[in-house]
């Protein structure tokens, strides 16, 4: 008696069986250390965009103005709520926590830095001339 042909016929089901467990088991799911890489990405990408200082050769200055301080606050906001999710899934390494508290800081200084250049952007305070 041969004792494969029996099992010919569970073929045809396992082959969609197998697919189907192969499909939903690798599912994949945002690890902890993905959130943290797309955070020290989008840290990066700020610092080599929004927040990098254009060099004026007529003034022979860079430059910078109030709207380019507050597009590189809100990029570098963007990666901190990356690094709150990644701290709130458990990550505890200590280069994750350098980092986070490095963008922190760095913020601190750009809501300064933002504070300070709007005042500089508003006109200069001329006062009423008296009448003769």
């Amino acid at each position: 008696m041969d004792t494969r042909a029996p099992a010919l016929w569970l073929v045809p089901l396992l082959v969609p069986l197998l697919a189907l467990t192969t499909v939903v088991g690798c599912e994949k799911r945002e690890t902890k250390h993905d959130v943290y890489m797309r955070a020290m990405q989008l840290e990066g990408e700020a610092e080599r965009g929004d927040c990098k200082l254009a060099y004026d050769s007529s003034a022979a200055a860079h430059v910078l103005d109030g709207d380019q301080v507050q597009s590189c606050l809100k990029r570098l906001e963007e990666a901190l709520e990356l690094y709150e999710r990644a701290a709130a899934m458990g990550l505890k390494d200590i280069d994750f926590i350098n980092a986070r508290d490095r963008a922190l800081q760095r913020k601190k200084k750009l809501e300064g830095m933002l504070s300070m250049v709007r005042k500089m952007e508003e006109p200069a305070y001329e006062p009423p001339k008296l009448p003769d």
